[in-house]
């Protein structure tokens, strides 16, 4: 092993993007990973039919990786996913041979490059397969996190301004980010005072800005951020939080045992508290905005770990790097172990996170409605409108935001109060403006998740099903309703 490691110190950049691209082609299938993709892949259709974002679809989401999958909706004429995942890839390739280069122009060493590209690459596919494989917003948002670290870092005055534009873009992308903007500023402060400072919220306000130009600037803003405190800090069972934070602990640690130890021996060693290591201690702000966006709406999915790698991976570097002999076989072992775990697990992806197969449902959605057609899924259900590539109805991506529904919440008496302000009058707006031809109930079926939130708690939607559509079928406990008057 040493043998082959030593080989491999001498190409570290071509290591890493060659690592990066192994480790990702089991996610080279059609297959859905996570419904998140369902859920941009539906905003994609809206999209690439004319629509646009905050207007006439919506989600709490950022925009860039719902225009990135309309754009490949457009070029292959198809809501073929893969290359969404093809473009993760070259996102992950890149943010790994950024991670390796700038270790490389820090350490002067080649070992130092491979241990940063490695610990990245392996360190964002070491996850459960829903949260390794998947195209979501987490994936897309690590490269421009990534380097609004590194760049925040840099003592020329246009590194700051280019750290800007990429927390811009992270922004952009996962609006968590947002909690890194402390810890850029610290370090674009330490770095050159407040002129880098200032570089630094230039260039994410200027890119912020820019969603003004394909999307109403307000909406954006309101969906994203004026919306968001009240999901985040919702109130959620003590023990069942406690369970959670201490499974996706458990979970991250386990898959990433050499950075997580290599974490520990530096804290050891060199305090951030110390004067002497104030160099580093905006990276440690970083990790820790890492992860109060792990625990934020405390839900610890799994995903929710990647904006805490690059810090981890800046910090463990020079100390993996020191390892040697047993150390550092132990070290390798503790990367190399759980990537080929996380690897297999991406050809059993159901074996952890399983979501009906929407393939009977979309079949029939195909077949009883025209492409020009709308189709109304009351419930959180993307994954059938994207396998039968119809538009939706109802202007919302899903109906939680109307029920508050959200991360295992699925108790009325609770979430009802959680519901976001004017979903439930977005909703019937569009519903009358754009009549779906047909209705899809999930509150019928077993395991979908909306069984506690039938139509009959929202008297105004019920009362627009019932008035125009009647009862067809009901397919895998999902029922179908047709419409049979204009409304």
């Amino acid at each position: 092993m040493m043998r082959i490691w030593r080989r491999l110190v001498d190409r570290p950049l071509l290591c890493v993007t060659a690592l990066a691209i192994v480790l990702r082609l089991p996610t080279f299938t059609t297959r859905l990973f996570d419904a998140d993709e369902a859920a941009i892949g539906v905003q994609g259709l809206v999209v690439r039919s004319g629509g646009t974002l905050y207007r006439d679809i919506f989600d709490r989401k950022p925009p860039l990786p719902p225009l990135a999958y309309a754009a490949s909706f457009t070029l292959t004429d198809s809501t073929d996913i893969r290359p969404m995942r093809v473009l993760v890839t070259v996102l992950l390739v890149l943010g790994g041979v950024l991670v390796a280069h700038d270790a490389r122009q820090r350490w002067r060493s080649n070992s130092h490059a491979l241990w940063a590209g490695t610990l990245f690459v392996a360190g964002a596919m070491a996850l459960f397969p829903a949260d390794a494989g998947a195209a979501n917003y987490a994936h897309f948002a690590l490269l421009p996190g990534t380097a609004a670290l590194l760049w925040s870092r840099r003592a020329r005055w246009f590194w700051a301004l280019a750290a800007g534009i990429a927390l811009g873009l992270a922004l952009l992308t996962r609006q968590s980010w947002l909690l890194a903007l402390p810890a850029a500023l610290y370090g674009a402060w330490h770095s050159g005072r407040w002129r880098h400072a200032a570089l630094l919220v230039a260039g994410a306000a200027m890119t912020v800005s820019t969603v003004a130009l394909y999307a109403p600037f307000g909406a954006y803003w309101e969906w994203n951020f004026t919306n968001s405190p009240g999901f985040v800090f919702a109130a959620a069972g003590v023990g069942t939080s406690l369970l959670r934070a201490l499974g996706s602990v458990a979970g991250f640690v386990g898959f990433h045992v050499t950075a997580a130890a290599c974490l520990w021996l530096l804290l050891r060693r060199r305090s951030p508290l110390r004067a002497a290591n104030r160099d580093d201690r905006d990276v440690w702000l970083w990790l820790l905005s890492g992860l109060a966006a792990v625990a934020a709406g405390f839900r610890f999915f799994g995903h929710y770990w990647l904006q805490v790698l690059p810090p981890l991976v800046v910090l463990a570097t020079p100390v993996a790097a020191e390892f040697a002999g047993r150390a550092r076989r132990l070290a390798l072992a503790g990367v190399a172990l759980p990537a080929v775990v996380a690897f297999a697990l991406l050809f059993v992806p159901g074996s952890f996170h399983q979501r009906p197969d929407p393939s009977a449902l979309a079949s029939y959605v195909r077949s009883h409605t025209t492409d020009e057609q709308r189709v109304f899924v009351w419930g959180s259900y993307p994954e059938v409108l994207l396998a039968a590539d119809r538009l939706p109805a109802g202007a919302l991506v899903h109906s939680d935001f109307v029920t508050g529904r959200s991360g295992g919440r699925e108790d009325p008496a609770v979430t009802l109060e959680l519901a976001t302000p004017g979903a439930l009058q977005l909703m019937l707006a569009d519903l009358r403006a754009h009549p779906p031809a047909l209705v899809l109930d999930t509150s019928t079926a077993a395991d979908l998740g909306y069984q506690h939130y039938p139509l009959a708690l929202f008297p105004d939607v019920e009362a627009f099903v019932r008035a125009g559509y009647e009862l067809v079928t009901a397919i895998d406990g999902v029922t179908v309703w047709r419409q049979v008057t204009d409304i």
